[in-house]
């Protein structure tokens, strides 16, 4: 791989103080790639255990939910209620009846 422009040449080859540099620049580079990666792989390992414990704890969950989702069936309509919704009805539409004809009487 040639390098044209990245180091000056002298008359001995490259200038070794410019390599020498660019080598100490490399290396805090990786070294700081490196240590990110450590704390990614790190990061990673907790996220995995608590992946586990969540998946761990769903499974216990639906295992507990069958044998508690037996059908619960409707509990018995209260005749008492039904009549009182059904006069509550036929109120409401008395006085609808009586207002349509307060505003026409006040229109007039």
């Amino acid at each position: 791989m040639e390098n044209k422009d990245l180091f000056q040449k002298t008359a001995e080859g490259y200038n070794c103080a410019q390599v020498e540099q660019y080598i100490t620049v490399l290396k805090t580079e990786y070294k700081k790639v490196f240590e990110y990666a450590k704390a990614t792989e790190a990061n990673n390992e907790k996220l995995k255990k608590i992946c586990r414990q969540l998946s761990d704890e769903n499974k216990a969950l639906k295992a507990n939910g069958a044998a508690a989702a037996a059908p619960v069936a409707a509990p018995a309509a209260d005749p008492a209620l039904l009549a009182s919704i059904d006069r509550i009805t036929k109120l409401s539409e008395e006085i609808a009846k009586e207002n349509a004809a307060l505003r026409a009487k006040i229109s007039k």
